[in-house]
């Protein structure tokens, strides 16, 4: 791969977010039509330019319109570049943004904090609304200042320039590694379906955390959630839940109170926060960040 060109594709990341306008976030669809028109990159090969820049922590990618089974929407990914002078740009932008469209909308003036509050209720419902979309930047951008705080030095100039070339050197040698002899794909076979069988034991422990994960998957269609709660415990029951995704089970049990002691609450938080540290290393969290805000403002409601 082109390094000129990679360069070239982040550039206008970065030029596009720090134009102070409401598309300052590009979005998957309109960003790969201005890269073909600008740098000749077609659509088979900017993913792989967008992986490069992400794996090596130049760019946020993350999903402001959700592809919704049965309904005239695809998926669309936003690019931001991962600085933390320009998220806070964008933040500041975003939030501006968000005031003015819910003050249009709703004729009342709110903070842009108050305002994804009082959204989060009903934020299933404009998901992929023009006022969702917005929030939905708003949220992430925030949550992307938290990261780069926290781990900053893995967002170093250094640290992402000299990433960045060693998975180029990756892709290179992987493209022009000679092709194997018979004996020797037999063996790369063998050694791969051998690495894939290790990887799904140590992925599905990763999962699980725990060996009664296969015990509770057949007790728990059979038998109700208080029951399985007291039997696995609450840190077990909802890790099993937060490696599925599954938020909405976890705010269903609050609130009907199944989850209420005071102890039981302060671990939902704190797992929470876990998770959203996790936001930008693992990718299908963003696509259940409504759930997780308003799992957390739930937690919040009744711990107070």
């Amino acid at each position: 791969m082109d390094k000129k060109l990679i360069d070239g594709v982040f550039k206008s990341i970065v030029r596009i977010n720090l134009s102070e306008a409401k598309d300052a976030i590009p979005d998957s669809v309109t960003f790969s039509r201005l890269m073909f028109s600008q740098h000749g990159v077609n659509e088979e090969i900017l993913p792989e330019i967008i992986r490069l820049l992400s794996d090596s922590h130049k760019i946020f990618v993350f999903e402001i319109q959700r592809d919704t089974p049965g309904m005239r929407a695809e998926k669309i990914e936003g690019y931001v570049d991962a600085d933390i002078t320009t998220i806070r740009k964008l933040i500041t932008t975003y939030g501006k943004v968000l005031v003015n469209y819910y003050a249009d909308k709703y004729r009342k003036e709110a903070l842009p904090q108050t305002i994804v509050k009082e959204l989060m209720a009903n934020m299933s419902s404009i998901m992929n609304t023009e006022i969702g979309m917005i929030a939905n930047k708003f949220i992430m951008l925030n949550e992307y200042e938290k990261l780069l705080q926290k781990q900053y030095n893995e967002y170093t100039e250094e640290w992402k320039e000299a990433k960045l070339e060693e998975l180029i050197k990756q892709q290179y040698e992987q493209v022009n590694k000679p092709a194997p002899s018979k004996t020797e794909d037999n063996n790369e076979n063998v050694n791969t379906e051998e690495l894939a069988a290790k990887s799904e034991i140590v992925e599905e422990v990763r999962a699980i955390d725990t060996p009664e994960y296969s015990e509770y998957e057949q007790k728990k269609n059979s038998m109700p959630v208080e029951k399985l709660l007291s039997i696995y415990g609450i840190n077990f029951f909802i890790r099993v839940n937060f490696r599925k995704y599954d938020f909405t089970t976890i705010e269903k049990m609050v609130k009907s109170k199944i989850i209420n002691r005071k102890s039981e609450l302060q671990t939902v938080k704190r797992m929470i926060e876990a998770v959203k540290s996790n936001v930008a290393v693992d990718k299908n969290l963003s696509n259940h960040i409504m759930e997780i805000y308003r799992l957390e403002r739930v937690v919040n409601q009744y711990l107070v």
